[in-house]
């Protein structure tokens, strides 16, 4: 069997590969969502008044992390979350600060933005891929069965079933049932799309059915 990432530094370059690979494609939901609330015409006279400056607050805070400057990121996010909380900019920061953590290796701070967004987004798109995300980072530290019981809540939207059945292969790798570990990654091979050779190589990694373990 191949390693499998276990220090910290693996588990921080599996995020990494993660974000990059899923991260554009998970927020372009968001932007669905955007344009399904409001409605394309609402939403250009609504970001001229209080959501631009939340757009603006929001520019900020990515430019901030652009230059890896945390204290500057962190004010921005405060600010979008205290003023301008009624504008989806505040759940979206949220979801930037916790990709930035993540990549910078501080999972627990990740842990909380997720969180946040999971409990106050507006948006059902961003509850959806605070989920996700979420369970990648307790994966990656380790809670396997906190990302397991985060998974099995109510479903997901189908598009994001690769996604789910993978973490949920991840969790139950962590916690030792590798044949249930191997048949998340079949499941989730059904729709890997551009994902399949990394799927293929954790599914095969486990062996036959896990070699008969759990």
């Amino acid at each position: 069997m191949a390693d499998y990432p276990t220090t910290d530094e693996e588990q921080v370059e599996v995020i990494k590969k993660w974000w990059a690979e899923n991260g554009r494609y998970l927020i372009a939901g968001v932007v669905l969502g955007l344009a399904g609330l409001f409605g394309w015409n609402y939403w250009q006279d609504y970001t001229k008044d209080r959501a631009m400056q939340g757009s603006t607050v929001f520019a900020q805070l990515q430019q901030s992390i652009q230059k890896k400057d945390v204290t500057a990121a962190n004010d921005a996010l405060k600010l979008l979350r205290e003023k301008y909380a009624a504008t989806p900019y505040a759940e979206m920061g949220s979801l930037a600060i916790a990709g930035f953590s993540a990549t910078q290796g501080d999972l627990a701070a990740a842990e909380e933005n997720l969180r946040w967004a999971m409990e106050k987004a507006k948006l059902p798109e961003a509850r959806d891929v605070a989920r996700l995300r979420l369970a990648a980072v307790l994966n990656a530290g380790k809670k396997y069965q906190q990302a397991l019981d985060l998974l099995e809540q109510e479903a997901l939207p189908a598009v994001y079933t690769s996604l789910v059945e993978e973490y949920r292969g991840d969790a139950l790798r962590g916690l030792g049932k590798l044949s249930e570990a191997r048949a998340a990654y079949s499941r989730a091979l059904l729709t890997a799309g551009g994902r399949a050779e990394y799927l293929q190589w954790k599914h095969d990694d486990l062996g036959i059915a896990g070699e008969g373990a759990s």
